[in-house]
């Protein structure tokens, strides 16, 4: 059996981890300017910072947003909303991504929620169709100051001590 390079850790309230973050955002030429926002929330317990590391190389980033209250309505679900992913470019077809929205979607599962939606700039087809081929629908546009996004979304499964 192979050793799996890739490792997803949710990423500490600490300054190497935020610059981390803002390396990888602007690896892509995205601005780090929300990345102290960012950990202020994960210090706040609404967001989850995971940093995917390929033989120990920082080379991804997403965040969970914990979008959904801790007590909906019965017919409501929990939505989690998986935003900022981010792949180095040398590092992107390596399953880098997967590994970082299964993270979240793990992490979702595990605190009872029922649905997580992910984001994707609408120029940006080739990451819809992966999402798409990921079990990720069509829910929405979003109309953002940058442009349009589109907002998919996937039901999880329950864990398996929640099933009857």
């Amino acid at each position: 059996m192979t050793e799996n390079p890739i490792h997803v850790r949710v990423a500490r309230h600490e300054k190497d981890d935020a610059n981390t973050v803002i390396s990888l955002r602007r690896s892509v030429g995205w601005s780090a300017n929300t990345v102290g926002d960012q950990f202020r929330r994960l210090a706040e317990g609404q967001r989850t910072i995971f940093i995917a590391e390929y033989y120990g190389y920082p080379v991804g980033t997403a965040t969970l947003e914990w979008v959904g209250t801790d007590d909906p309505p019965m017919d409501s679900p929990r939505v989690a909303h998986i935003s900022n992913l981010v792949v180095r470019p040398a590092h992107q077809r390596k399953g880098i991504g997967r590994a970082l929205v299964g993270a979240g979607e793990q992490a979702a599962r595990s605190r009872s929620y029922s649905l997580v939606t992910i984001g994707v700039d609408q120029p940006n087809r080739y990451a819809r169709r992966l999402y798409e081929r990921w079990g990720y629908q069509w829910l929405k546009d979003a109309h953002q100051p940058w442009g349009v996004v589109h907002v998919l979304s996937r039901r999880l499964p329950l864990p398996v001590d929640m099933r009857l």
